[in-house]
């Protein structure tokens, strides 16, 4: 993201203004914190900075993609199956 910042050639490319994206929401999430602008709240704080991460999931290599479903399903599972949540 940085290098598509300092490339003077004109438009990036389209994983170098996601990665830019993704970066920018990194840096207001941690702006939001270290500023305490999430003191005494809940987790509802912070959904609105979840539609600027979502893209990073394009980022992530196409030969992995059904272990990071894995990877994500399995402790969404365990938690909703193992805690009572009240949901």
């Amino acid at each position: 993201a940085v290098r598509a910042l300092r490339g003077g050639s004109g438009a990036a490319s389209p994983e170098g203004r996601l990665a830019l994206l993704v970066l920018a929401a990194l840096v207001a999430l941690l702006a939001a914190d270290l500023s305490g602008m999430s003191k005494a709240e809940t987790e509802r704080i912070w959904q609105p900075f979840l539609l600027w991460l979502l893209p990073a999931a394009a980022l992530l290599p196409r030969r992995g993609v059904r272990w990071w479903l894995v990877a994500s399903a399995v402790p969404a599972l365990l938690v909703n199956h193992l805690l009572w949540t009240g949901w």
